[in-house]
């Protein structure tokens, strides 16, 4: 395991970490980084703004950090495979820490992105690609660790990373290249479809969505999505810096839920207030109307994420990512061994209400008034965005479960 790791932005060295007792960080500040940036510049992360000084109790780059890591079975099988403690943030990233969300990169120090980055010209097999899918239980995100292919992603949801090709083909970077896609295979919910409709539907609605595809690999569908972080418009792939919502707040992720200490929707709300371009608590008012009228639950602050750009502009929100009508999903056996169907309690509560059945278009403008929003301005946002939805369900195909029930939503609305 490398002592100390360098932490990279845009192919710029910002900071150095190294372990301490506990599974602590130090952190010092990299001078490249404060003279690209300026001293306090916030392009690493709102909460950790360069050069801002840190201390044997500072916690702050060990909860920006933790939060690039997965959770769930993925961080267990990704601990086994480093040799660490899911605990182990340095020993994690120390092993899988080459690509990440955003344009961060974590490598030993002496190394550089510009060393490593080449990626493979072989692309992979239909064989190749059904092994990474089958094998995601105990190797997260279709890893090669002789090739040198260590990334990291958040989330509980096992992921395959790849790039692909000009023709298509898809391809398993090496030596810490950029991956450019996301593929996201069924288990035990059937979710990729889900997710295919919702995403259908919030793009007929106006919002910023990436491109997916639907594939089927091993008799089970797939959902493929286009990184927004990567730029693919010249020869040599850049990522695009981004954090979610627990980053930008200084949040650990395992407080990623409002019920579990996490960042309110007002919290998100404060961030792009202070430093979101125009219209930006809008674009945040059209997401949550989004959530409620397709019945999204589980919408928790790492489903919200910021993008930054590399001259360190005001945040713009990401893409709509990770979004699906939970309340659409199989039940499953309970602990009594009785069917019950996915919790409707909400990862963020608007408007003091916690269950996304009993949420009203009223509660969605009164959270936006929390927020600063006028009335009036909050409401034309609410009633035009589902009317669009209305519009986009009337008209659009897609996972019959998921649609039906986005109609009995709508209509209790």
């Amino acid at each position: 395991m490398a002592e100390r790791l360098t932490v990279w932005l845009y192919d710029t060295p910002v900071m150095t970490l190294s372990a301490m007792s506990n599974f602590r960080l130090s952190a010092q500040w990299e001078p490249s980084g404060i003279e690209r940036w300026g001293l306090g510049s916030r392009i690493l992360s709102v909460s950790l703004p360069l050069g801002s000084p840190t201390t044997a109790r500072d916690d702050r780059a060990l909860d920006f950090f933790s939060n690039l890591l997965p959770d769930g079975p993925a961080l267990i099988a990704m601990a086994q495979l480093a040799g660490a403690s899911p605990l182990d943030t340095f020993g994690l990233l120390s092993v899988f820490g080459s690509d990440c969300a955003g344009a961060v990169a974590l490598l030993p120090e002496g190394q550089s992105p510009l060393e490593r980055a080449i990626a493979r010209d072989e692309p992979m097999t239909t064989a190749d690609l059904e092994s990474a899918i089958a094998n995601l239980a105990t190797i997260p995100f279709g890893a090669d660790l002789a090739e040198g292919w260590t990334p990291s992603l958040a989330g509980y949801q096992g992921k395959v990373l790849l790039g692909r090709s000009s023709t298509g083909e898809w391809i398993r970077p090496s030596n810490g290249a950029p991956s450019t896609w996301i593929l996201k295979p069924d288990r035990e919910h059937r979710l990729a479809e889900n997710e295919a409709t919702c995403l259908a539907l919030a793009r007929r609605c106006g919002l910023d969505v990436p491109d997916v595809e639907l594939l089927e690999v091993n008799d089970a569908k797939v959902l493929a999505i286009h990184r927004y972080d990567r730029d693919e418009s010249t020869s040599r792939v850049t990522r695009i810096h981004q954090e979610d919502g627990c980053q930008v707040t200084g949040t650990p992720p395992m407080q990623k839920y409002e019920f579990d200490g996490g960042p309110s929707l007002r919290a998100i709300a404060s961030i792009l207030r202070d430093y979101g371009a125009v219209r930006a608590l809008e674009e945040l008012l059209r997401r949550v109307t989004f959530n409620v009228g397709v019945g999204n639950a589980d919408a928790h602050a790492k489903n919200f994420s910021f993008l930054h750009d590399s001259g360190d502009c005001s945040l713009e929100l990401a893409p709509v990512y990770d979004v699906l009508s939970t309340i659409a999903l199989d039940q499953r056996p309970g602990p009594t061994g009785s069917l019950v169907g996915a919790s409707t309690r909400m990862g963020q509560a608007v408007s003091h209400v916690n269950d996304v059945l009993l949420v009203s278009s009223e509660d969605i403008v009164c959270e936006a008034t929390l927020w600063g929003l006028r009335r009036s301005s909050a409401q034309k946002v609410v009633n035009e965005l589902l009317d669009a939805l209305r519009g986009a369900l009337s008209t659009q195909a897609g996972d019959e479960a998921a649609m039906s029930a986005i109609g009995r939503q709508l209509r209790r609305l």
